[in-house]
């Protein structure tokens, strides 16, 4: 273990002893408690501080591990994530499925129709159907100018009607595969009166925003799949514990509305903090849960590697004023209560900081007696 060495600035050194030697009292005194500059200075006689049993150490720092506490919930990044519309629109025939189904990439999710995917399907018919004519036309046309007996114009002319019809052939073409339409079976003169829309990818459905015989605009979100593989858990973690934490780090997780526990690794580390002094954290699961829902909360315990720490007994450390506290001392008879933070506790010993550095310069801790010193300040105050 190490002692803690801080450098003493001369003015503390004046203020403390001045705190001191104002709240000092004879040995055959009783105990006082005075306002200090850290908190309430309580004042013990040579007794006291033996009959209490109290005991002060030296600060030290020694190599610790550490439990980060978070909370999260279940995501899936926004590429594993599809919300289903129908791009020209119709009237929702049949929905085949409800919502947290879980569907395969192609499965039929929605039956439409719509007269316009029927006018472009007559359309594209029509454009097929005259092709024949206009290539056999602009092939004469070559013949003939070729025998010099046609005129480059007519040539020209067939020859554009045939690249405009094919120009237009190849965007009905696309514009029914948009709408789900097969344009293989259309081919051969098979118009449908209903698109069927599939699935995406394999997953699970998780919104359901239509009806039956609702009309549906190209802007309407019908239905979301979300492609559960890519799930992951998103924690919020406070600023504190960045440097903290690496990749690969093993996380436990446990969810909030099954008490289901798995372990995660961290696959990625937020480096956006925001107002709230936190950031995200993402973990992939080393086995994906059985009924993993998006958006179900869950508690997170990330272990860090050790790291080097003040340790104190865990006996040492009190609640004064719903804080956190350890009492601190020059020459044990002066104890005042400092504000810490506790980083983890490991049986009898926890990793501590101080939220003020200046209440730890050169002076011990009460490793013994605590809660004893506590409830002497309370009477006092009383």
């Amino acid at each position: 273990m190490k002692k803690i060495h801080f450098f003493q600035p001369l003015n503390v050194i004046v203020v403390l002893l001045t705190m001191i030697s104002c709240s000092t009292k004879s040995p055959e005194t009783n105990a006082t408690a005075k306002p200090g500059a850290s908190g309430t200075v309580l004042s013990l006689t040579g007794k006291q501080v033996i009959s209490l049993g109290i005991k002060s150490s030296e600060l030290t720092k020694s190599f610790m591990g550490m439990s980060i506490f978070a909370n999260g919930m279940i995501d899936v990044p926004p590429q594993n994530k599809s919300y289903i519309s129908v791009p020209f629109g119709g009237y929702i025939r049949d929905i085949k499925v409800l919502d947290g189904m879980r569907v395969s990439k192609g499965d039929v999710l929605l039956v439409v129709e719509h007269p316009e995917i029927i006018q472009l399907q007559q359309d594209y018919l029509e454009v097929q159907g005259n092709m024949e004519f206009l290539k056999a036309e602009m092939d004469r046309q070559k013949q003939l100018l070729d025998k010099e007996a046609g005129s480059a114009k007519n040539f020209q002319q067939a020859k554009s009607n045939w690249q405009v019809a094919q120009a237009k052939l190849s965007g009905l073409s696309i514009k029914l595969e948009m709408a789900n339409v097969n344009v293989s079976a259309l081919k051969n003169g098979n118009i449908q009166r209903e698109q069927k829309i599939r699935s995406p990818f394999a997953g699970v459905v998780t919104k359901v925003n239509t009806n039956v015989g609702t009309f549906a605009d190209p802007k309407d979100n019908l239905l979301e799949v979300i492609d559960l593989q890519h799930a992951h858990a998103e924690l919020t973690v406070y600023e504190k514990y960045l440097k903290m934490l690496k990749l690969n780090q093993l996380v436990d997780l446990t969810f909030v509305d099954s008490e289901e526990k798995t372990t995660a690794k961290i696959f990625l580390i937020g480096r956006e903090i925001g107002q709230d002094r936190t950031f995200k954290v993402h973990c992939h699961f080393d086995k994906l849960p059985k009924e993993i829902v998006p958006g179900s909360y869950l508690k997170a315990e990330i272990n860090t590697d050790e790291m080097e720490h003040i340790v104190v007994p865990t006996e040492a450390i009190v609640n004064f004023g719903g804080k956190d506290m350890i009492y601190v001392t020059t020459d044990n008879r002066h104890f005042i209560p400092v504000e810490i933070e506790i980083l983890s506790t490991q049986g009898e010993k926890s990793a501590i900081q101080a939220i003020n550095e200046m209440d730890f310069i050169n002076r011990k801790y009460v490793s013994k007696g605590a809660y004893e010193l506590l409830s002497t300040m309370n009477k006092e105050e009383e």
